[in-house]
């Protein structure tokens, strides 16, 4: 039985066929410019690379309402997501059943039963990307909420005198852990003009990795913002693992001294907190839109 998951970010959107746990196809494209190009996509993907697809499930970086399949705040991906019908229309297109979910909640199933937290019960998620995506587990289940919006760390206001974040608040985790925040970070600290659009955060971890101390400052920044959220995090939800992926967790090495000083900082309330870096690679988030697809087949 095959079932097809699609995960769209901000700039590339991933897709995997999986067959019972095993993935037997997958693939990345450019992010379509807007919702009903990515409906005409993943309908195309259900019917040339995967048309023994029996369920499709698609990850979306946002808020969500699963049970009608409609985007409620996706600000990241480009065109206007807010109110898009995306299971309805997707269903009439590919002919089979279609969940719509959460990136981060789909990321954090995958690890969960596939991935880095088998076996554990209790686990803070964290995805760092485009933007920061979080979620959480909780007695072995995903947690989910109304707006499939529960564990979104990436939103936490550690500096509220900060940057302007997407979700209108300021000095999110997001402003300076995403792969944007980091870039930012870096080159608002050159002597020469380099704006964000003319650098990676690769390029920033290369430069960092080779010695300048602005890059590894941007790093430091960015664990230690996400530090400070994964503690708060900790302290409401009680858990002692967080799993830590997405296309910027590559760079964790150097943000893992200024997170684990800020979780250390809080031991006497939190106790020890095992950062386990994610296993399944970029394809994790497309894994569990899959996983939770097959769920609705």
């Amino acid at each position: 039985m095959t079932r097809l998951g699609i995960d769209v970010g901000g700039t590339r959107t991933k897709w995997v066929a999986l067959e019972g746990d095993a993935v037997v196809g997958s693939g990345t494209v450019p992010t379509p410019p807007g919702p009903d190009e990515t409906v005409e996509l993943a309908a195309w993907l259900a019917s040339e690379l995967a048309p023994d697809a029996e369920s499709i499930g698609i990850g979306l970086p946002g808020h969500v309402d699963r049970a009608t399949g409609t985007a409620l705040f996706v600000p990241n991906p480009p065109g206007d997501w807010d109110g898009y019908p995306l299971g309805v229309r997707l269903r009439a297109l590919a002919g089979v059943p279609v969940s719509v979910v959460n990136d981060a909640r789909a990321f954090a199933l995958a690890e969960l039963e596939l991935g880095a937290a088998r076996g554990l019960a209790d686990v803070l998620f964290a995805v760092l990307g485009t933007g920061v995506g979080g979620a959480v587990a909780l007695g072995g289940a995903v947690l989910v909420g109304p707006r499939d919006n529960l564990g979104e760390i990436g939103h936490v206001t550690v500096a509220p005198w900060g940057q302007a974040c997407c979700c209108g608040n300021r000095g999110c985790v997001e402003t300076f852990a995403a792969g944007p925040g980091i870039v930012r970070g870096f080159s608002s600290g050159t002597a020469a003009k380099v704006t964000a659009q003319q650098l990676t955060v690769e390029e920033v971890a290369e430069a960092a990795r080779a010695g300048d101390g602005r890059a590894a400052k941007a790093f430091e920044r960015a664990g230690w913002a996400l530090g400070v959220a994964l503690g708060d995090a900790a302290s409401v939800f009680g858990v002692g693992s967080v799993v830590v992926g997405g296309g910027v967790s590559g760079a964790l090495d150097l943000m893992r001294s200024a997170l684990h000083a800020q979780l250390a900082r809080r031991r006497p309330l939190i106790g020890d907190i095992a950062v386990l870096p994610a296993v399944l690679g970029p394809l994790a988030g497309a894994i569990g839109a899959a996983l939770y697809g097959r769920r609705s087949g």
